[in-house]
């Protein structure tokens, strides 16, 4: 039996804390745990790369403690024993949770009504539909309205995505966005110039919907966005075209399953980038990098996440 207090609390004030959107999106049809963990400022990016992989989707940092939310049916004891264990780990003593459980209401929408712009980089700003910006600097402008979908801009994966995205790309290339969120890598992809069509898919049907309103929102001509789960369809996908430029901001799980595959079926010189993992599995990426057939050409990082550019070696004889 649980040694923690499930009960009802008060929903996150907003207004006075930070709100952290993980790689991820916070459903809030789904009932949420609370889970209260005093861990002192300097860990809590340490501590929400971590909790993400255990299943946590929002953080909401407040003093020294972080309010980490998980849907109710992930949480378990051994979750539990996981989650003390990495706070534990973090800060050498021990380290109580409190656990409770949120009203049930759309926090999601609570959460975008906070939704600041953002400027991603010195040519791109992500901003809110509907929202005031003030555009001094000239910066490339685009349009999100997130619901529950993940690439607000406010994750760093998102933003370390699109500067790699600026760096590398050629208006020729082919995109296949894997996983695409509200679509923003897609639409990135195409308001940085380039020319072809452009293939967005996630298996998530709250996202393809976004998705497709956002590239809407920004004016942006074929891009098609389907549902699809990549475990499943992305070797057909890669069948149907050649992809020159392929995109992936998922997860580790995710990337395992994927490297092998997009180095089977994808060309000679093909970019992949990928982000949605933790610069503790820069290592392991790399490796199956290698052993798919990649070259690592850089490696970007904020907080503790990181983003890999890498592209498809020739093959030698």
């Amino acid at each position: 039996m649980s040694p923690f207090l499930l009960s009802r609390s008060n929903p996150p004030h907003f207004s006075n804390s930070k709100f952290v959107q993980s790689h991820g999106r916070f459903n809030s049809i789904m009932p949420h745990l609370q889970v209260s963990i005093d861990l002192g400022t300097e860990q809590f990016d340490a501590a929400i790369g971590l909790l993400t992989e255990l299943g946590f989707d929002s953080f909401m940092e407040e003093g020294d403690t972080l309010f980490a939310y998980i849907p109710k049916a992930l949480w378990t004891s051994e979750l539990e024993f996981e989650t003390l264990s990495i706070a534990k780990s973090l800060t050498e003593t021990e380290v109580s949770l409190s656990v409770h459980e949120l009203e049930e209401k759309n926090w999601n929408a609570e959460w975008e009504s906070t939704l600041q712009p953002i400027e991603v980089s010195e040519r791109i700003a992500i901003v809110q539909k509907g929202r005031p910006y003030e555009n001094t600097a000239g910066r490339i402008l685009i349009e999100i309205n997130p619901k529950m979908s993940f690439g607000t801009g406010y994750h760093e994966t998102t933003r370390l995505m699109i500067r790699l995205i600026e760096t590398l790309l050629r208006p020729t290339d082919t995109v296949l966005d894997i996983g695409t969120g509200t679509g923003v890598l897609a639409i990135a992809a195409r308001v940085l110039g380039n020319q072809n069509p452009i293939l967005g898919f996630d298996n998530d049907p709250w996202s393809v919907e976004n998705a497709i309103e956002n590239v809407e929102a920004n004016r942006c001509s074929e891009i098609e966005i389907r549902a699809l789960d990549a475990m499943q369809g992305l070797g057909s996908v890669l069948e149907e075209r050649t992809y020159s430029f392929v995109l992936g901001n998922v997860n580790i799980l995710a990337l395992e399953a994927l490297i092998p595959v997009l180095g089977k079926q994808l060309s000679e010189s093909a970019y992949f980038l990928m982000s949605g993992v933790l610069k503790y599995d820069e290592p392991k990426l790399r490796s199956l990098l290698v052993n798919g057939g990649f070259e690592v050409l850089s490696v970007l990082g904020e907080g503790e996440w990181i983003a890999i550019a890498s592209q498809k070696k020739s093959v030698s004889f």
